[in-house]
């Protein structure tokens, strides 16, 4: 018998909408090379996801993976990537780290390490 992890991937998307503030995630992907210009054709595209943040502690931080002013972001479930940007009031962010909280089939959570 396996378990129905459905409805507490429901309840972890409701607490993020309840408690959580909505970030706007930007994701550019290269395109194909244009010799005769020099340079690729990118794609911007952005989503929103709702993200509860937290800072790492003083004991978290090591120099080298974990580096000060990093922050951590506990986010909806989705298909984040290393690379992507995330605006922060007037601060941008870039996802260092991605850890998705995916027992089974069934998407709950996501922890991203973000940077400035």
């Amino acid at each position: 018998m396996s378990f129905d992890y459905a409805p507490l991937a429901k309840t972890a998307t409701n607490l993020l909408a309840r408690y959580g503030q909505g970030l706007t995630f930007t994701r550019t992907s290269k395109g194909a090379y244009d010799p005769a210009a020099g340079k690729t054709s990118d794609t911007t595209s952005t989503f929103t996801k709702n993200c509860v943040l937290f800072d790492y502690r003083d004991a978290d931080i090591n120099g080298q993976t974990v580096l000060a002013g990093d922050r951590r972001a506990v986010a909806e479930a989705h298909a984040y990537q290393v690379g992507d940007t995330v605006a922060v009031g007037s601060d941008v962010f870039r996802v260092i780290s991605v850890s998705a909280n995916q027992p089974g089939d069934t998407a709950m959570i996501s922890e991203l390490q973000i940077r400035k």
